[in-house]
């Protein structure tokens, strides 16, 4: 079930408007539909609070960069932002499946002092080798960009903290860590080949 902020006519106009690049427009669009996406699709599927703050983001991002693809039938825009909103939601959870999340593990990492065998001290070493490599890109993307990350992966601060530290809107802060994480992948892979193992 969709909002029932936009008749057929009046969206139809405004995903006009935003095809001509008016952002007020496609504003509408967002807030018209963003409870319901995040309400009645992207949260029973992750069932995580900020990941799914995540994926309604990277599902209107998405949406905004191929709204020229999107062909007017008389059928609510709701249904293609579902289509793509799913399609995130699973990209999440096998992202979840490939490799862990930022954690202590990795960007906090303590150094465990008492013994360890052997196949744990490899381990360990694989994990300060990641850490390391986590460093070094963090070093090399946008000092924006890395304090969007820095705040909300390695401090946990919660979203409006993090929004507030940077003086931004909450909105805006989710919109500059999307593209903060995107940065992030695209030098790694460039970089190092391989985004196994990379919780970013």
């Amino acid at each position: 079930m969709t909002d029932t902020l936009l008749t057929p006519e009046l969206e139809q106009k405004l995903l006009e408007r935003a095809r001509r690049g008016d952002g007020e427009a496609f504003g509408r669009i967002y807030d018209a539909y963003k409870r319901n996406l995040y309400v009645t699709v992207i949260y029973p599927r992750v069932n995580d609070a900020d990941a799914a703050e995540e994926v309604l983001q990277e599902t209107f991002l998405l949406a905004l960069n191929k709204l020229d693809t999107f062909e007017w039938q008389g059928r609510s825009i709701f249904f293609w932002l579902r289509m793509i909103a799913i399609n995130k939601a699973r990209e999440w959870i096998n992202s979840q499946r490939r490799h862990a999340t930022v954690d202590e593990e990795v960007l906090n990492y303590q150094h465990d002092v008492s013994f360890q065998p052997e196949r744990d001290t490899i381990e360990k070493e694989q994990t300060e080798a990641l850490a390391a490599r986590i460093a070094e890109v963090l070093g090399q993307i946008n000092e924006r960009y890395r304090e969007a990350i820095e705040l909300r992966l390695k401090k946990k601060l919660p979203r409006d903290e993090c929004a507030r530290i940077l003086d931004v809107t909450v909105e805006t802060f989710d919109v500059i860590f999307f593209r903060a994480c995107k940065s992030f992948r695209q030098k790694y892979i460039k970089k190092y080949g391989d985004f196994a193992g990379s919780p970013i």
